[in-house]
């Protein structure tokens, strides 16, 4: 029995990612030009995970494509994007931490060519936006947006009570 048949990985998600298993840092999972949803996640793990615990929402996976790019966005990644998927819905697959909404602002911003600055000052965030501060207590892309009022068009999907779309799966079989 391999890895994902041990986490009880539905058959036509396995089958959807198994081509694409290989031993790279950054990946892609599906087709790119056939895909209108793109997954943006921070490993591949996370991305199967994340499919596994939400394929019911999407009749047809040729419609999905997964790029996993580390725990740090940078600005090729962001132009990767800009170059492959122009026109696709985007969704933004990081951990429900600090980490993960650095991750998104950072991506979000790279993406849609609009420079910020985070820093941390006294138990709360200080974003500079839009020649702008703002401060957040808990960081996010979607406080950004709500405060700043700019809408960045990028989806971000969170995990219920865990860190990572990986824990939330691996708490599945524990129950």
């Amino acid at each position: 029995m391999n890895y994902l048949e041990e986490l009880d990985i539905q058959p036509n998600v396995r089958s959807f990612f198994e081509p694409y298993l290989r031993d790279r840092h950054h990946w892609i999972a599906g087709d790119p030009a056939l895909a209108k949803d793109w997954f943006i996640c921070a490993s591949k793990i996370d991305a199967l995970a994340w499919l596994e615990l939400n394929h019911q929402r999407y009749r047809d996976l040729t419609n999905l494509c997964f790029l996993t790019i580390g725990a740090v966005p940078h600005q090729f990644h962001a132009a990767f994007i800009q170059n492959h998927a122009p026109k696709r819905k985007l969704h933004f697959v990081f951990s429900n931490d600090d980490l993960g909404a650095l991750c998104d602002l950072k991506l979000a911003s790279y993406v849609r060519n609009k420079p910020l600055k985070v820093t941390w000052s006294e138990n709360s965030y200080l974003v500079n936006f839009e020649n702008k501060h703002f401060e957040f207590k808990l960081l996010s892309l979607n406080a950004l947006e709500k405060a700043s009022g700019y809408n960045f068009r990028i989806r971000t999907h969170k995990p219920k009570n865990t860190i990572t779309y990986y824990e939330q799966l691996s708490n599945r079989h524990r129950t």
